[in-house]
Parts: structure tokens; sequence; C-alpha cells
């Protein structure tokens, strides 16, 4: 019919949807993220019009700071977004991470690595804690604190399948903290309010609670394998404040199903965990 033909006239479009589902990756080019309200962890997921507005600076802010990393961490672009007067028309086109694969390499998200055909190693896994904790902690001390899930951190591997630098997308919910940034005579990136804190537990819950607790204890697998890992990187790992945290205290963990019980409250909601570094012998 009329409908039909229609259709037929637009066409289809190439592309696949990532893990997140709501991200479709086009092919030899960019990503665009979607305004496809979904209920995937503790609330439904949209793009906020704060977001939008913020996308540009939080790209050119997350560019700068990856700069102080030595080439551990890239973070990927947002060249553009768009929005209609509510978040139900909203779209964000970000670079493809696979701009930051050189020949040979290829690009995975942490969370997907267990998919892969290598093989589990524990000094695999204890290299991929170094380096990302390296990078979690340089830029905690500098005043930000990735949200490093298994979705927004994705590893770089060489040919050989080690991990060799750092992919980071979505800025949307990093933590800055403006005192720590004006020690580093960084300027604090016009963003919106809920993501500016100078509150040091807040930072930590932030970086761990994704990285620790999310990413590398997914990569792990066991409580007895994240410790053996944690184990071997902490000795290599920059001397901050976090690292001390890290070590000494409980680990965060959002606590999912809490948040999915009280949608009164706003904001993230935390859990706290034995530190992996104290319990038990393995």
């Amino acid at each position: 019919g009329e409908g039909a033909a229609s259709v037929r006239d637009v066409g289809v479009l190439a592309a696949h949807p990532l893990m997140a589902l709501r991200t479709l990756a086009l092919p030899d080019g960019p990503h665009v993220k979607t305004a496809v309200s979904a209920r995937l962890t503790s609330s439904v997921r949209d793009i906020s019009l704060g977001s939008v507005a913020a996308s540009a600076v939080l790209s050119d802010f997350g560019q700068a700071v990856a700069e102080r990393t030595d080439g551990l961490l890239r973070i990927t672009r947002t060249p553009a977004a768009v929005a209609a007067g509510s978040p139900d028309l909203t779209a964000l086109l970000r670079e493809s991470p696979e701009a930051y694969a050189g020949p040979g390499e290829r690009v995975v998200p942490v969370a997907a690595l267990a998919a892969t055909d290598l093989p589990r190693s524990p000094a695999r896994l204890a290299r991929l804690a170094r380096l990302a904790l390296t990078v979690g902690l340089r830029l905690l001390d500098l005043g930000v604190a990735l949200e490093a899930h298994g979705q927004n951190l994705l590893v770089v591997l060489s040919p050989d399948g080690e991990p060799v630098r750092l992919v980071y997308r979505d800025l949307a919910d990093l933590r800055v903290s403006p005192a720590r940034l004006a020690r580093h005579g960084i300027p604090v990136p016009d963003v919106p309010d809920r993501m500016v804190t100078d509150d040091a537990l807040a930072l930590r819950r932030k970086l761990f609670g994704s990285l620790v607790a999310g990413a590398l204890a997914g990569t792990a697998g066991s409580g007895t394998a994240l410790r053996a890992a944690l184990e071997e990187a902490v000795p290599d790992l920059p001397r901050t404040d976090g690292l001390s945290a890290l070590r000494d205290g409980p680990l965060p963990a959002k606590a999912l199903t809490l948040m999915r019980l009280s949608p009164g409250t706003a904001g993230d909601q935390w859990a706290e965990l034995p530190n992996p570094l104290r319990f038990g012998p393995r």
C-alpha cells in the first residue's frame, strides 16, 4: 500500500546496536546515541537536555584531561548533539572508539572481554587492573571521577591480546571537583550542577563503584581473582589519597535493587562491600 511504498523510499540504515542498546554504530563511522528510553540498570535511561547542552564543553574538557595520562587514555569526541525541547527528541553523535586502534589492535568494552577468544589469564587481568587504576587514580587526583563501568570503559588490545591503553566514552555521568582542578590549574568546565562536587567520598564512590566493583570485578569473575589482580597492581599505582582509600576502606557498589525500590530518591545509593584487598586468605 501507500505506507509500504514510503517506507521503501526511506530505505534501511546500515547500523548495529552496541551493548547499551540505545547507541547505533554506523559502518566505518560515528556512533549515534539515541533517545530510546529504557530501564537498563536502576532507572529509565534517556538523554537529558542538560547533557545535550554540555556535550561540546565536556568533549573538550575530556580531551584536555586525557592529555595528562601520558597516552594511556583516549576520550571519544562528541562532534554534534541535538535536542528538540524534550528528552524524547535528543541524539548525540560520538566518535567511534575504533578511531584509537592502531594496526592489528582491537578495541573491546571491558564488559565484553569474557566473550572474546582470549583465554582468561591472571597476569593479563592484573595488567588490565594496573592500567585502569593508574588512569583512574591520576584523574581522581586531578579532580575528575570517571564512571568507568564495563560499557563506558574500553580497552585497546595489542595483536597478541595485551591491554595497552584505554578509551572512555560517554562523559555525562562523570564528577568534577573544583577544588582539585584548581590545585592543578585546570579551569572548571561549565557543566550541570549535579556533576560538580568536592566531596571526596562521592568522588571515590563514582570511580571505585564503577571500575573496581563493576568493570574489574565482572571481568575477574570471582573475589579471589579480583583480589589477586589488585594485589599485583597496587605496588605500581600512583601514591594518592585515592589509593589509600582503595587499600584501606570498604569497596563501594551501587545498591541497584534499593534504587529500583526507591523511586522518590534521586541519584545514586550505595552499599559497602568487604575490601577485596583485606578479606580472608585466597
